[in-house]
C-alpha cells in the first residue's frame, strides 16, 4: 500500500535531506506543488535546498532515475538547469521512509513574463538548446504523448463519475465534436515527430535568473511533439500569441530548425490538456491537498464553464497560426 503525503511530517523531511550529506538548520516549510510534495530546507552555513518526495505510486524507482539523467545531460550540455544533490554512493533519488526523495539546489529568479519579447526569445532558445541536446536521445522508461489517454480516455472517467447527470448529454455531445476535431488536426504519423521533450513546459517550470531562464521539474519527461515545449507560454488574443510564438521561434532556431507545420496542432494539444488537467482534478481529488486549493472544482457552476469551455476550444480549431520570425530560419 504507496505511504500518504498525510504522514510526510517535518522531521522526516529533515533526515531525508540530511541523507544527502548536508547539515540542516531545522528551517523547513512547504512551497506551492500538488502533484508531489516540495519543501524548502535551510543548511547551515549555506543557501537553502529544495527537497522533492514524489507522489507514491506514480513513478517507479527506473522512471525517476531516468527523469534526473535526461537532467543531467542537459546540465552537461550547458543547459541550465537545477542541480542536483547527491548521496555518498553517487544517488540523486533515495527512498526514504517509503517515499522517493531528491534534493536540488534552490534557484533565485522570478517568472518569465510573456509581455516581454527578450523573456520569450531566450525561452525560445533553452528549449531549443534542450531539444538539440536530446534529439537523438531515445526514453526507455518514461510515457509517450497519448491524445487518446488524455482524450477520450480521461472524457470517458469524467463522464462516468464526475459529470452531473443534467449536463451528461451535453458534455458527451460536446467531448465527442471535440474528440473528432482533435483526430483530425493530428496526423495519422503523429508520432514519427516525437523528441525526447520537458512534457509540462509552462511558466511556472522556468525561472529568469540574471544569466538567463533556467528549466525546473522534469516530472513529466516524455516522448512527444516539440510544439508542447513552446506552446504552453502563449497567452492573450491572436495577435499577441503570433507574436509571442515569433519570438520563441526565432530564439528556438537558433539551435534548431522548428517543424512549422507543428503550429496546426496546437489546438489540439491545448484542448487535449484541458480535458486532461480537468481528469488529474478529478483523479486526486481524495488527496485532501486538492479540495482546500481547489475548492470551486466539481461544482455545478464549475461542470457548466468546463463543458463552455470545450466548446469554445471546438471552435478555435479555426484559427491557424501564421508567425514567421524576424530573423532568418527555415520555415
Amino acid at each position: 500500500m504507496p505511504r500518504s503525503f498525510s504522514e510526510l511530517q517535518p522531521d522526516m523531511v529533515l533526515d531525508a535531506v540530511e541523507a544527502f550529506g548536508v547539515e540542516v538548520s531545522g528551517h523547513c516549510y512547504p512551497l506551492n506543488s500538488y502533484e508531489n510534495r516540495v519543501f524548502q530546507v535551510g543548511i547551515e552555513d549555506g543557501a537553502p535546498v529544495i527537497a522533492k518526495f514524489y507522489r507514491p505510486g506514480r513513478w517507479s524507482l527506473e522512471q525517476i532515475k531516468e527523469e534526473h539523467r535526461f537532467g543531467e545531460m542537459l546540465s552537461d550540455a550547458g543547459v541550465d538547469t537545477a542541480i542536483s544533490l547527491v548521496t555518498g554512493s553517487g544517488d540523486s533519488v533515495i527512498e526514504f521512509a517509503g517515499f522517493y526523495c531528491c534534493v536540488q539546489q534552490k534557484i533565485m529568479g522570478r517568472m518569465p513574463e510573456v509581455d516581454n519579447f527578450d523573456n520569450l526569445f531566450q525561452l525560445g532558445q533553452i528549449i531549443g538548446q534542450m531539444h538539440a541536446a536530446t534529439n537523438e536521445y531515445q526514453l526507455t522508461e518514461r510515457q509517450v504523448f497519448d491524445p487518446k489517454a488524455m482524450g477520450s480516455d480521461n472524457a470517458d472517467f469524467l463522464a462516468a463519475h464526475w459529470l452531473p447527470k443534467k449536463l451528461l448529454p451535453l458534455y458527451q455531445k460536446t467531448v465527442a465534436e471535440l474528440v473528432q476535431k482533435i483526430a483530425q488536426c493530428l496526423p495519422s504519423n503523429f508520432s514519427d515527430s516525437f523528441i525526447t521533450i520537458h512534457g509540462d513546459c509552462h511558466l511556472s517550470n522556468v525561472l529568469m535568473t540574471d544569466s538567463g531562464p533556467v528549466l525546473l521539474d522534469f516530472d513529466d519527461v516524455m516522448s512527444g511533439p516539440v510544439i508542447q515545449d513552446l506552446w504552453m507560454f502563449l497567452a492573450g488574443d491572436k495577435i499577441q500569441q503570433q507574436q509571442q510564438l515569433s519570438e520563441l521561434i526565432e530564439g528556438y532556431q537558433e539551435s534548431l530548425d522548428f517543424p512549422a507545420k507543428q503550429l496546426a496542432w496546437i489546438p489540439a494539444l491545448r484542448a487535449l490538456r484541458v480535458i486532461n488537467y480537468t481528469a488529474w482534478l478529478a483523479k486526486r481529488w481524495d488527496d485532501p491537498a486538492f479540495p482546500l486549493a481547489f475548492p470551486w472544482f466539481n461544482t455545478q457552476d464549475f461542470w457548466i464553464a468546463h463543458i463552455k469551455e470545450l466548446q469554445q476550444l471546438s471552435k478555435d480549431f479555426g484559427v491557424s497560426f501564421d508567425v514567421q520570425p524576424r530573423v532568418g530560419g527555415n520555415f
